[in-house]
């Protein structure tokens, strides 16, 4: 086994042989080797596992095929097709632009695996040329799924995306726009883009700023190069226009481009072969078992429930979790018992537990349990965001951050067992019970930028700080959540690193995200407790833009104000802090430490004070981070590999802090 590239961050690719038992056959393999132990958490969580039911479920001559996938220990072992010819931005970057007719061909290759992709209900939503791969006989393959998802749901509905995935270049203004989108037509989009790519040797529109980037979109500001224009035909130009559509109804479909004239131009392409009709064939029949297969409960004429009144019915359905035998024992035997389904998201489930200490005469622990199972969570999250999230639950310990008490895996699933919080997130006490007095919001203000100080202390940013994410406990106390976007601000010389990635919520996204150029992470921070502070005090949003472009304009313009039944009611102190958490420029806005120490604050003398465990937690990490920059100053870290925390495999947290022990609102 030799290696022969670095396929991403997260993995090396290696050329391999294998040879079968008898010895009598051969075949040359490529073959991905994650360690699970070195690779970012959020990879192996999310986008690992996305990518390995994907490729297990896939088989067609236009996707790349799989040979063999296995475990063992930290590490992966992913056996596919060697393709001899690299990936097709490596082809084009030496060879030049593609011919016309080559060009349709592969076009019609990769428009068949996606026509297979979403006759079984799936997108990619990662298409682009560095993910088309080239055999030795120069036919194409589409690989690399880790962005990819269903795109129904368990009744066979529709399922809406509002992930920014994929590579900016190729995202279609749909995704750009920040609006829940399908799915489905934005691969075509990214398809387009391939095509134009192949044509011309260059990019359709300009990527270096997200909002000049969607501005050409949808002004449909593409050109080919004039040499090329001249020599394609208006057939293949009528395939480009229709797939670069910015309005995703209108965008032709992969069944209507493989109909269009152009690919009709070689007589040849317009019927399958024996492998190719196939393939669509059992996609068509796996689809009709499935939708076969689906419980069809009884369909609402209109959504009759309030928000709440849903939210409370989902909440007291009692669901059995499905365990395996060694679930179960690995559970009881460490003290749990799941009691039931308490909430839904994305990618987890919820779960109200008990725990006791089963070698100790321990009073019971009420918690809550999320879990994970990666065989059905999308793969992106698993490989990506799901063990960055663990790493910092982990990692942190402040009495204002939501208290991790154990977390283990067994098999696919992953039980992260948290302080259950009794009286659910902010957004659902604000929308039960309307604006939050200013002395409340003052209280709750003040935890959450002492969590926020403690992270950057620790030079790590948050990400997605938002209503949701703030959870309250039985003594209304706030808690921080949800660390699946948090990363390190510093690198390992603890020089600033800016972050370029588009995270969050749209809502609660700072003007120099929308932007698209590269940010430092740590004000956006402050930008998003100001929008959470606006909500607690007007129950509304300060902006009420949807698309990027107004939304950016509205920030930068300050075109926000109290709503006039709550203006007259607040402090000139709390109203200008606001004004200062909302400054667009970043470099102006105002630091955690400032707010902690301001005016408003100081309203109440009490909380000038920290408590001892406030106090604790900050000295710690004003430790660790001295700690950390001594050991720069004395050590030369160049040439030594950076070292990655580990997903935990079995129960690796131990509660540092007495799970059922509540602070004081001071």
């Amino acid at each position: 086994m030799s290696m022969f590239s670095d396929s991403c961050m997260h993995a090396v690719v290696y050329l391999t042989e294998y040879v079968s038992k008898e010895g009598t056959h051969k075949i040359t393999l490529a073959c991905k080797i994650i360690e699970t132990s070195k690779a970012p958490k959020d990879f192996v969580v999310k986008f690992l596992p996305r990518e390995i039911d994907v490729l297990i479920r896939l088989n067609h001559p236009h996707v790349i095929h799989v040979h063999s996938i296995f475990q063992r220990k930290t590490k992966y072992y992913i056996f596919m097709r060697y393709t001899e010819n690299g990936d097709l931005l490596g082809y084009i970057l030496k060879n030049g632009c593609v011919s016309e007719n080559q060009s349709r061909v592969w076009f019609r290759q990769l428009a068949l695996g996606l026509q297979y992709l979403h006759e079984l209900e799936i997108t990619h939503r990662d298409i682009k040329c560095e993910n088309v791969l080239l055999t030795a006989n120069f036919n194409v393959k589409l690989s690399d799924f880790g962005f990819s998802r269903s795109c129904i749901d368990d009744d066979d509905q529709p399922i809406l995306s509002e992930t920014y995935c994929g590579s900016m270049s190729y995202a279609a203004p749909e995704i750009l726009r920040g609006k829940p989108y399908l799915p489905k037509p934005t691969d075509l989009w990214s398809l387009g883009v391939v095509l134009f790519v192949m044509l011309n040797k260059s990019m359709p529109f300009d990527d270096t700023r997200m909002r000049k980037l969607y501005e050409q979109q949808m002004g449909k500001k593409y050109r080919f190069r004039s040499r090329v224009a001249s020599l394609i035909s208006l057939e293949c130009k009528s395939v480009v226009k229709h797939l670069l559509e910015p309005d995703p109804g209108l965008r032709h479909s992969a069944v209507q481009v493989l109909g269009s004239d152009w690919i009709a131009m070689d007589s040849r392409l317009t019927t399958l072969n024996a492998v190719e009709a196939a393939a669509l064939q059992r996609a068509k029949e796996e689809r009709r078992k499935l939708s076969d297969s689906h419980r069809y409960p009884p369909k609402r004429q209109g959504d009759i429930l309030s928000r709440d009144t849903r939210e409370s019915y989902r909440v007291h359905i009692e669901e059995d979790l499905k365990l395996s035998g060694s679930e179960q024992l690995t559970l009881a035997t460490r003290g749990y018992k799941m009691i039931k389904k308490i909430n839904e998201g994305s990618y987890a489930k919820v779960y109200l537990a008990e725990y006791r200490n089963p070698n100790k005469n321990d009073r019971l622990s009420v918690l809550a349990c999320k879990v994970i199972d990666t065989n059905t969570a999308p793969k992106d999250f698993v490989k990506k965001f799901l063990p960055r999230e663990i790493e910092m639950l982990i990692k942190l310990n402040h009495p204002h951050l939501v208290h991790t008490h154990s977390i283990f895996q067994r098999r696919y699933k992953y039980f992260i067992f948290m302080r259950y919080m009794e009286h659910g997130d902010l957004l659902e006490y604000v929308l039960q019970k309307g604006a939050v007095q200013e002395d409340q919001a003052r209280i709750w203000t003040r935890q959450l930028a002492l969590a926020i100080q403690y992270m950057h202390e620790l030079e790590i940013a948050h990400r997605d700080i938002k209503c949701e994410n703030v959870l309250l406990t039985a003594n209304q106390n706030a808690k921080l959540s949800d660390f699946g976007f948090a990363r390190m601000c510093v690198d390992k010389k603890f020089k600033d690193i800016p972050s370029e990635t588009f995270c969050g919520s749209l809502s609660y996204t700072a003007p120099e995200i929308l932007q698209g150029s590269p940010y430092y992470p740590k004000p956006t921070d402050v930008w998003s407790l100001g929008i959470v502070l606006y909500v607690m005090l007007n129950r509304a949003m300060p902006f009420e833009e949807k698309h990027i472009k107004q939304l950016y304009q509205a920030q930068i313009n300050r075109n926000w104000r109290f709503r006039s039944r709550y203006n007259e009611t607040l402090s000139e102190h709390c109203k200008r802090l606001v004004h200062l958490m909302l400054d667009p420029n970043c470099k102006n806005r105002i630091k955690v430490d400032s707010i902690i120490n301001g005016e408003w604050i100081a309203m109440d003398a009490r909380l000038l004070e920290w408590n001892a465990q406030e106090t604790l937690a900050f000295k710690k990490a004003r430790e660790e981070r001295v700690i950390s920059m001594q050991k720069v100053e004395v050590t030369d870290p160049v040439g030594k590999p950076e070292k990655e925390s580990c997903l935990p495999d079995q129960s690796i947290v131990k509660a540092t802090y007495d799970i059922d022990g509540s602070t004081s609102s001071w």
